[in-house]
């Protein structure tokens, strides 16, 4: 999730690493443990209507047991948690473009203002290509698109983001092949053959991405000398 791997890669200190790791983690435990309790009180609490709109599961028991008042307050922290992950998402978006492509690519003596609005019109596209989307008839929804997002974000970056933390002889042309044929994979079997298997379209794909990203590596040539140097002092405890 690049709105989350931000926040660690913006961390002050490396020594903070382990306490922004213990706090992560317990984090996401807690709201997967949470999740779950929900959509069991949900079946027992709603029965087997539960399975015709899973999605608004929290939002029927709530309107259901809590008088207007506090169900008011509590459907409000839904909107939160939804306002507060789409602005991770475009300013993630937005600082992605910019510094990884606009600068780097198409304007290498950008200025700083330069990119401020780089940024500021990329999160404006987004936020139109997401209201054409969500407006869309043939919309399946927040989960639905949820599901397709989190697929393709694994497909294209799981498999990159691992070996670069546990194989040094990962290269930027291989990350590249991995990256592109993942994606790829993602799209075309969520489109073709997502319905005939049922198999969710994330596995194929970070599969394939895997593999393209490691003989893309092979392929290419061995790391620099420093940045295998700089990949071995990462792997060292860091010193409280």
């Amino acid at each position: 999730m690049p709105h989350i791997l931000i926040r660690y890669i913006s961390i002050k200190s490396e020594k903070e690493m382990k306490k922004s790791r213990i706090i992560g983690c317990t984090w996401i435990f807690i709201i997967l443990l949470m999740a779950s309790v929900v959509g069991i009180l949900g079946r027992s609490f709603l029965g087997d209507s539960i399975l015709d709109n899973n999605s608004l599961v929290f939002v029927n028991m709530v309107r259901g047991v809590f008088n207007v008042f506090i169900a008011g307050i509590l459907l409000s922290a839904i909107l939160a948690a939804s306002m507060s992950t789409a602005d991770s998402q475009l300013l993630a978006s937005s600082s992605a473009f910019a510094s990884d492509v606009y600068r780097p690519v198409l304007r290498k003596n950008a200025s700083d203002r330069e990119m401020l609005w780089a940024g500021r019109i990329v999160v404006l596209l987004i936020s139109v290509i997401a209201y054409i989307i969500a407006s869309s008839p043939s919309c399946g929804g927040i989960m639905a698109l949820v599901s397709c997002a989190w697929g393709a974000f694994g497909a294209a970056f799981g498999p990159v983001i691992l070996l670069a933390l546990y194989w040094k002889r990962l290269t930027y042309r291989g990350a590249v092949a991995g990256i592109a044929v993942g994606f790829a994979v993602d799209i075309l079997w969520y489109v073709f053959l997502t319905s005939r298997t049922n198999i969710y379209e994330i596995i194929p794909g970070f599969i394939c991405g895997m593999i393209c990203t490691v003989i893309g590596s092979l392929l290419d040539k061995k790391p620099p000398q420093a940045v295998l140097d700089l990949f071995d002092k990462s792997r060292l405890p860091v010193d409280e």
